[in-house]
């Protein structure tokens, strides 16, 4: 067994076909063919169902998945490591970011460029995705760390967070909504519209359905959900839809102006639990793994440039190390 053989095991899985992988790696059918029955031999049996329309992996062939992607992942931190050792300052770090056009766009870009024009020589790659996404990700080895929600950690035990700043929810409307100029209402006024929520503040949405149903009035059937932030945004601007978003998620909209914050009564907002509101959102990181030096300092530029585009962070004597056991607790 070799890492080209768990290179090829990998693109098969996620291919789901051998075709598809051989034309990925740009190699022969035959070939990838035969690398995987030798690594079947090794295991002494199929990792692997074979069928007309393609594979699908054996309970044995999700184990080793789960075992090569991690293995792989180890093999680019000590990369990462030996090149830092060694002085050259060099690496490749993998970031996964939550969704949102306020963080996404303002401090990842402006971190990046700050290391670039470090000592270091850096490959940067960001992906973009909701917690759901990143945090497997993220248990495979996949990303280096993860900048998102930290309820995402909650029955992971494998993963640590640290809080880096606060988001909140929000309820947002058109500019020329009939709600946007009408001071604080009542769930009873929400109810009359449409909601769409993004699938990550979907704590809040049903707070604001408990709080509703609390009242003697039904939220409209029609609802939509979405893990587009883009599309949610969107679709809110020039509708009657009322959207249940984070304010991250939309910044761009409410300082542009397209977009204008409904704000709840204060007798009804004291009604929805402020954990269903406010998410505190940090690093994500694997509990048994050290962060390369390039990521670490990649790490420092995005505290440092926090507070100056606009999210305050916490102390960082008071930030907690959190883990997926105290903060179900």
């Amino acid at each position: 067994m070799d890492f080209a053989q768990l290179k090829r095991f990998i693109a098969v899985v996620e291919g789901g076909s051998f075709g598809k992988a051989a034309d990925n790696l740009s190699l022969s059918q035959p070939g990838l063919s035969k690398s995987i029955h030798q690594l079947e031999a090794h295991f002494g049996e199929p990792l692997f169902y074979r069928g007309t329309k393609g594979v699908t992996s054996t309970e044995l062939g999700k184990a080793v998945y789960r075992r090569a992607k991690r293995v792989l992942a180890e093999w680019h931190q000590l990369e990462n490591e030996r090149a830092a050792i060694s002085g050259g300052l060099t690496g490749h770090i993998t970031v996964g970011v939550a969704r949102g056009t306020g963080f996404l766009g303002r401090v990842i870009p402006a971190a990046s460029a700050k290391l670039s024009q470090s000592r270091y020589s850096v490959r940067l790659t960001v992906v973009s995705g909701v917690a759901e996404e990143l945090a497997p990700a993220l248990q495979l080895g996949e990303l280096d760390f993860a900048i998102a929600p930290l309820d995402a950690i909650v029955g992971k035990p494998d993963l640590v967070g640290e809080t880096l700043f606060y988001d909140r929810c929000g309820l947002f409307v058109d500019a020329n909504h009939p709600l946007a100029r009408a001071g604080a209402v009542g769930i009873e006024q929400l109810t009359k519209y449409s909601w769409l929520y993004s699938t990550d503040v979907v704590s809040y949405y049903n707070a604001l359905c408990v709080l509703a149903h609390s009242r003697g009035v039904e939220p409209r059937k029609t609802t939509i959900d979405s893990n587009s932030v883009i599309y949610l945004g969107a679709a809110t601007v020039g509708s009657d839809f009322i959207g249940i978003l984070s304010m991250d998620s939309v910044e761009d909209h409410v300082i542009t102006g397209k977009l204008v914050e409904v704000v709840l009564k204060p007798t009804q907002r004291s009604q929805v639990a402020t954990a269903a509101i406010e998410r505190p959102m940090g690093f994500l990181m694997r509990a048994d793994a050290h962060l390369s030096e390039i990521a670490g300092a990649l790490q420092k530029e995005i505290y440092a440039l926090c507070p100056a585009l606009g999210y305050p962070l916490l102390p960082r004597r008071k930030a907690a190390r959190l883990t997926a056991k105290n903060r179900s607790s």
